[in-house]
């Protein structure tokens, strides 16, 4: 086959290496597109952020002065009440527990959030406790008593607090200032004369499980009249202490506002340790927030007590505008960023399939060039591979007919004519069956069986089948029969392969010897064809597996047919799954290797073909549209011994499979008959008709996958046609 030259050597290839590169940059420049624009996006997103945070900042900056602010105002009006009742015991030299009790009562201390009650702690001195006690209990607490009980040195005694509840009973008479929470903070306010505030205390009403942190406000009340100038006559004259009873818990009290999207820790002190946390007051709300948490710590004093203030923004601190700007702002710049990446994307996909549309334009344009060129060199080589065995044909007949028309035929002239014509026959179907084997093997209707094959009977039959031929050439054929190589092959496609090359070594080998042999190549076997021939020339070795090449300035005659060997043999070396290579010197020889995967040996050995097959006897029906086929088919199967009908159509051949009956064997049917009736639709009618199976073949001279998937569905042989008579007979023979 004569292939066409590039207009340019090496556009292929530069082609071929542009699309690649414009393929890589389909799948690397949308990436890098996507990751700029996510850039740009991330960086107004950033700044979008940066300035929502300014605003927040200032918000919650204003949100912690003003729970500080407040913080401090409900710690002055505990100040305030208590000095407020303090002046009642300056007024005063004796204040009962009646006017204590209306004064605290007009305090109206309810209003003050966290601020439980008002009380006044007497100091009882040793020699006056007993008189003390007595009074008390004269005013209607017979229980009463100072607690804890003691002789040595002065103590305290809890004796007003207001407003009274249920656990009043329980702390009257109690010395706080024999408890280490407490003692300081009246220590410090007898000597400084102010207000100071005690640790951390358990409130009176609450129960071990549940604990809060309370605190004592303590003012001192000194003897009217008395020096207070310095601390020792502070300490002389102190008659006791005015407190104010508060909780953390209800100082803190809707501190927040309605809003509370920020937590405050209140610690005792300017510590910031664990063991200093008084508690946490926030409303608890979690949550993601793509905006920072803010953070700040306050320090407050009141009373000579210090407390530190640490405010943290919650996830909620955002608001819902600020997120959803942000979010507005992150979506926009992904859809902006993926829509530009798609955009890219889809143009370099636009330009590769613009690309591929041209390549494949230009491809096509050159197969059909070369289609039209491999036609016009088939057409002129038909013209005289084709011609030549129909002329002979056309001369032998016309002989006959001129001999029909004598009084007597000798025989041995009428059988040399029919040798003639049989060799005139045998041509033109080597011709017919070459194309139509390319035919099958280019549509994939060509299936193959692959099973553990023996290579040596394999070479065994190449050689009873070319070992003559070689010899009546004077050439030496030799075939090397290695044992126990077993190839993975389908062994009627390798015979097919080996014979083709095995038929061109005799052939264009005019002196010398033809070699075949078979050795193991690892996990591959290699069946080697080697000959003393014309060899190929460098340049013509990329063409030999070409559809109808020849070899050049070799003389041509009947045997040498279309030049479809050796791209028979190269397709179906492919569809065996092997490969084919060629190493040649002109005017030396040539060899040919076959490379095809090793098998393990099976565990016993394959019966033959002939051996597994039967032999046919009883009745045949040929089912063809064409007269001419069907007469010579049933003179044939005739002469052969065989009863035969034939039939043209659906309806006759259920007729004559009617006739036969039991005898029926063997149905040989066309694929194609007329009024769009198929060869398997005559055998089903058959069947139907007989009420059994019948063994049946299609023969067809169409090689479109149709027939050849058909047939496999239904389970029947399919042969092409021309078939020639011994292909024929062994057909008939292997009939079970």
């Amino acid at each position: 086959m004569t292939t066409m030259a590039p207009s340019q050597p090496g556009a292929p290839k530069a082609r071929l290496r542009a699309f690649r590169r414009l393929r890589f940059f389909s799948y690397l420049l949308p990436c890098v597109v996507l990751g700029l624009a996510l850039s740009v996006a991330w960086y107004f997103w950033e700044r979008e952020r940066r300035e929502i945070e300014q605003v927040l900042q200032g918000e919650f900056d204003a949100r912690v002065r003003e729970a500080t602010s407040l913080f401090r105002e409900r710690m002055l009006a505990y100040e305030q009440a208590l000095r407020a009742t303090h002046g009642l015991f300056a007024t005063s030299d004796q204040v009962q527990r009646g006017d204590f009790q209306s004064f605290v009562a007009n305090l109206r201390i309810q209003n003050h959030p966290g601020l439980q009650g008002m009380g006044f702690a007497l100091i009882v001195l040793p020699h006056e406790r007993e008189r003390h006690i007595a009074a008390v209990r004269s005013q209607g607490f017979p229980a009463y008593t100072v607690q804890p009980p003691g002789d040595s040195g002065a103590s305290t005694s809890a004796l007003y607090f207001e407003p009274t509840g249920s656990t009043f009973l329980s702390t009257l008479g109690t010395d706080y200032f024999s408890e280490p929470s407490r003692r300081p903070a009246m220590q410090a306010a007898r000597d400084s004369g102010g207000i100071a505030i005690s640790n951390k205390v358990k409130l009176p009403e609450e129960d071990a499980a549940q604990v809060q942190a309370g605190y004592r406000m303590y003012l001192p009340v000194y003897k009217n009249g008395r020096p207070q100038a310095t601390v020792a006559e502070r300490r002389a004259n102190i008659a006791g202490w005015i407190y104010a009873a508060f909780s953390m818990d209800g100082l803190m009290d809707n501190i927040l506002g309605e809003r509370a999207n920020i937590t405050v820790d209140v610690y005792d002190g300017a510590g910031q340790g664990d063991d200093q946390l008084i508690d946490t007051y926030s409303d608890r709300v979690g949550g993601e927030s793509a905006v920072k948490l803010f953070y700040a710590t306050q320090q407050v004093e009141v009373g000579g007590y210090g407390w530190t203030l640490t405010a943290r923004s919650l996830p909620n601190f955002t608001t819902a505008i600020a997120i959803s700007k942000l979010q507005l702002v992150a979506r926009l710049g992904a859809a902006a960023s993926v829509m530009a990446a798609l955009l890219t994307w889809f143009l370099l996909r636009r330009r590769m399939r613009a690309l591929s549309a041209a390549e494949s334009l230009r491809s096509a344009k050159e197969h059909a060039e070369a289609a039209s060129h491999a036609k016009s060199q088939f057409l002129a080589v038909a013209s005289h591979d084709l011609r030549q065995p129909i002329q002979a044909l056309s001369l032998f007949v016309a002989t006959l007919q001129a001999m029909g028309k004598r009084a007597e035929i000798p025989g041995a002239e009428v059988g040399h004519i029919a040798a003639r014509l049989q060799l005139a026959l045998n041509g033109l179907g080597r011709l017919l069956n070459g194309l139509f084997d390319l035919s099958r093997l280019d549509s994939g209707t060509v299936t193959v069986a692959r099973r553990p094959v023996d290579a040596a009977l394999v070479l065994a039959e190449l050689n009873n089948a070319f070992a003559g031929p070689a010899e009546a050439k004077g050439l030496g054929f030799k075939v090397l029969t290695p044992r126990g190589l077993w190839a993975d092959t389908d062994p009627l496609v390798l015979a097919r392969v080996l014979s083709n090359l095995a038929a061109n070594a005799v052939r264009y080998t005019d002196r010398g010897r033809i070699l075949v042999g078979c050795r193991p190549r690892g996990d591959t076997l290699e069946f080697q064809v080697l000959d003393t021939g014309i060899g190929i020339a460098d340049e013509e070795r990329a063409r030999i597996f070409g559809d109808f090449y020849q070899v050049p300035d070799v003389a041509r005659d009947s045997e040498h047919g279309l030049g479809l060997g050796l791209a028979i043999v190269s397709r179906s070396v492919q569809l065996l799954g092997g490969r084919i290579r060629v190493c040649s010197t002109p005017g030396k020889g040539s060899v040919f290797s076959v490379v095809l995967p090793r098998a393990a040996a099976p565990l016993s050995p394959l019966a033959s073909a002939a051996q597994e097959a039967g032999h046919f006897n009883g009745g045949v029906l040929v089912i063809d549209d064409d007269p001419e086929v069907r007469e010579s088919m049933q003179r044939l199967l005739a002469a052969w011994g065989y009863p035969v009908r034939v039939a043209a159509s659906l309806d006759e051949a259920m007729a004559a499979a009617g006739a036969q009956g039991g005898a029926l064997a063997l149905v040989l049917t066309d694929y194609r008959l007329g009024n769009g009736v198929t060869g398997i639709q005559a055998v089903e009618a058959v069947e139907r008709r007989l009420g059994r199976q019948v063994s049946a073949v299609i023969i067809t001279g169409d090689t479109s996958p149709e027939p050849v998937t058909e047939a496999a569905r239904h389970g029947l042989r399919l042969v092409y046609k021309p078939v020639e008579p011994q292909v024929l007979a062994a057909l008939l023979k292997s009939i079970q």
